[in-house]
């Protein structure tokens, strides 16, 4: 299966991924408590993050994955310098 492929898990991550966007930690940590009473649920949970997360990135920059790319790695360099600070 794809990582993209909606699971059971897609409405969870649909949830979480919504309550990220509302700022909303409360709301994020009891959709994490429901949908992680062992291992393999939490993992199916990320798995469903992510494939939501690439189908939206991907809808935001036109489904073009050049663009998106592009998006991610600004971003995890903007992250990797300040984890760098972080420990210096």
């Amino acid at each position: 299966m794809p990582l993209t492929a909606p699971t059971a898990k897609t409405l969870a991550a649909a949830s979480l991924i919504r309550a990220g966007l509302c700022d909303d930690p409360d709301a994020g940590v009891l959709i994490m408590q429901q949908n992680s009473s062992d291992t393999g649920q939490l993992q199916e949970l990320l798995i469903a993050a992510t494939a939501l997360s690439v189908r939206v990135l991907l809808s935001a920059n036109g489904y073009d994955v050049d663009k998106a790319l592009a998006v991610i790695d600004q971003w995890i360099g903007q992250y990797a310098k300040a984890d760098a600070e972080t420990h210096r």
